[in-house]
């Protein structure tokens, strides 16, 4: 049978009409774009919220391989290794906003500088990307240095992560003199959601 019509006794052509084929009606397209409208609505904080946290773990995840490699180094070498901000990716900036990116070399003199007329001062790790997000060094040194037998005496501290959400969503790390790293957790108890630094603080955040 032929869809579009049918031969019948006597050469008449029947139509056959199907029915149910119509788009949407205006009122069909408006609730569609309402639902749609309420579920971007009720999904974008989470969403956003998300991106945050990714960016944050992923910073967090970068300064700490940065410093246990730097740890590693100093050991395997038996050399001093320094880790400090950088704007540009070649030396220390006098700050202790590491959001700029940061950088780990062997400071074989001592000086907290990298000499390019000294083949042992190696560059070992650069940092420069921007990701929104403000890395703060609460050591009033500045800088993290691992002596030849991996400690960090004197230069411990906590790094604290944040965006523009706040304390609430902040991450931190934690150096101790020994010269290992850990995150830091939320030791308050009962637990109010913001993570604390080695003195059992809550990490704050500009």
């Amino acid at each position: 049978m032929n869809i579009c019509g049918n031969r019948v006794p006597g050469g008449i052509h029947q139509t056959i009409r199907l029915k149910g084929q119509g788009g949407f009606t205006a009122v069909e397209a408006m609730i569609v774009i309402l639902v749609i409208s309420v579920l971007v609505a009720v999904a974008a904080p989470g969403f956003w919220n998300l991106i945050g946290n990714n960016r944050l773990v992923s910073e967090v995840y970068s300064l700490r391989a940065a410093l246990n490699n730097a740890r590693s180094e100093a050991l395997a070498r038996r050399e001093t290794v320094v880790v400090c901000p950088s704007t540009d990716g070649a030396a220390c900036a006098n700050s202790d906003d590491w959001s700029t990116g940061y950088i780990a070399f062997i400071d074989a003199d001592g000086n907290n500088a990298i000499d390019p007329n000294n083949p042992t001062e190696e560059l070992l790790y650069v940092e420069t990307d921007e990701q929104g997000v403000e890395i703060a060094f609460d050591n009033a040194l500045r800088r993290v240095r691992f002596g030849a037998q991996g400690v960090a005496l004197g230069f411990d501290g906590v790094f604290t992560f944040c965006d523009s959400r706040g304390a609430n969503s902040a991450r931190g790390l934690i150096i101790n003199p020994v010269g290992t790293v850990r995150s830091a957790t939320d030791t308050d108890s009962p637990e109010d959601g913001i993570v604390n630094d080695d003195g059992g603080n809550n990490v704050a955040c500009n």
